[in-house]
């Protein structure tokens, strides 16, 4: 028995230095945002490696992760969604290092009049990936903390995604009056939906948590 908590207790512990590790991610990739606005794209080519790197090692983690699992951390009924939380969170680093990619390799030049827009997005995706890493921190601690910021990260997504909106409909007005091209237009686009992804993934871990928290409290 004794051995069955300590093997719990190393999946804990990697689980919340996963969760670090991808804020870490999160927080390299927007201090590349502001080389893209300015189009400092060797900049952006910097940090995106660095982005790539913190990705990498939040891999790591995840693996070791799935090898506590394997060797039977959790009772079964427990370790699915255990399982499913943990890819659901690197999830969100993977997508983080997909945004960075596509901004690196697009190149495309940033339309000045959308800075405010993308530095509010940025702001909240921010919130959404802190509220994550403090979602996953209580879950051991605190359930009734967890489901808060479960509920806090439902909350910033929504908003997360009226910016988006309010973005697109933005580029292909800016289009409309012929204020952008189709290639800055469609370039704009995969980005703004991308980082709008960053924020999805983030809302997919927190609903695993609250399927962990209603399973707890039967």
């Amino acid at each position: 028995m004794r051995k069955f908590f300590l093997k719990e207790s190393k999946v804990e512990f990697y689980a919340k230095e996963h969760v670090k590790k991808v804020y870490e991610c999160y927080k390299e990739f927007e201090k590349m945002m502001p080389h893209f606005y300015n189009g400092d794209y060797e900049k952006v080519d910097i940090l995106t490696g660095k982005v790539s790197a913190l990705e990498h090692e939040a891999d790591e983690i995840r693996r070791k992760m799935e090898m506590g699992f394997y060797e039977g951390a959790f009772l079964p009924f427990d370790r699915e969604d255990r399982i499913m939380l943990t890819e659901n969170v690197d999830k969100v680093a993977d997508t983080i290092e997909s945004t960075a990619f596509t901004i690196s390799l697009s190149k495309v030049e940033f339309p000045p009049n959308f800075k405010e827009d993308f530095e509010a997005f940025m702001d909240i995706i921010r919130q959404i990936v802190e509220a994550l890493k403090d979602c996953i921190n209580s879950l051991e601690e605190d359930l009734t903390e967890a489901i808060q910021k479960a509920h806090e990260i439902e909350k910033l997504e929504e908003k997360a995604d009226e910016i988006e909106r309010g973005i697109l409909a933005k580029l292909y007005n800016s289009y409309r009056h012929e204020e952008i091209g189709v290639v800055k237009l469609l370039g704009m686009k995969e980005v703004t939906i991308h980082l709008g992804n960053i924020a999805d993934r983030a809302e997919d871990a927190s609903d695993r948590v609250l399927i962990i928290a209603a399973k707890r409290r039967g």
